[in-house]
């Protein structure tokens, strides 16, 4: 039986949320809908009006009362609650499973990506350029929650610097790059496990990590991969 994997437990999360939403809304409390009908024309005419202050006022109560209703449902109640536990549990884990090797010193910089992607975002799903060939383009992708893999063998990079960049809530990614390609790597992730090259960071929380390889800056070709993950696992490997 395949192991539950991040990602898919924050789909089953998703999945279970919505069903509980239905059943609240259409079961137990119907007069919920007319609430939030009501919070969100204000909103629309808040946003209409906002130059006025009265515009503000009806804006952000509207805001306030839509945020008040769906905070007090069952389903952002499971939600939360299972959020809780499964970190207070990834948390008791990684007591057993901390290491004690080097610490590298992290820096993080923001970067844009560069014009002349061909690649659709895809919200939910997977991204997978690992098994069949591809022509190469800049990769700049945002996905909410989405396991991503992208191996550079099956594509030829051209002699200049490549950018890959990720941004994404929620999933795993991997990106395998070939012996003779030079990287960077730059990542943010909240919580999650980090695995680039010869290192490895089991269960880190809050990380920004910078690595580059010794021959980038002479190499011919040459890629620089930005990611951010908010609870994820990165893994960029030689193959």
């Amino acid at each position: 039986m395949r192991k539950l994997s991040t990602t898919d437990l924050i789909r089953l999360l998703l999945i279970i949320g919505c069903i509980l939403f239905v059943i609240e809304f259409i079961f137990i409390d119907t007069g919920l809908l007319f609430i939030i009908l009501l919070a969100s024309v204000a909103i629309y005419f808040g946003k209409h009006n906002y130059h006025k202050t009265s515009g503000k006022t009806i804006f952000f109560g509207g805001l306030f009362f839509l945020f008040m209703i769906v905070i007090d449902t069952i389903a952002v109640r499971f939600i939360l609650l299972a959020v809780i536990v499964y970190f207070v549990w990834k948390w008791y884990q990684s007591k057993d499973q901390r290491d004690g090797g080097p610490l590298y010193i992290p820096r993080f910089s923001s970067s844009r990506a560069e014009e002349g992607t061909a690649y659709n975002n895809k919200w939910f799903g997977t991204f997978d350029k690992g098994n069949e060939p591809f022509a190469w383009h800049d990769i700049n992708l945002q996905s909410l929650v989405s396991d991503i893999t992208i191996d550079l063998n099956n594509t030829v990079l051209p002699e200049k610097e490549s950018v890959i960049v990720i941004r994404q809530l929620v999933g795993n990614v991997q990106i395998v790059v070939p012996y003779d390609i030079e990287v960077i790597v730059e990542h943010s992730v909240l919580f999650g496990d980090i695995t680039v090259m010869d290192h490895i960071e089991q269960h880190a929380l809050n990380r920004n990590i910078y690595m580059k390889t010794e021959g980038y800056e002479n190499a011919p070709q040459k890629v620089k991969i930005f990611t951010q993950v908010l609870v994820g696992k990165l893994e960029v490997k030689r193959g």
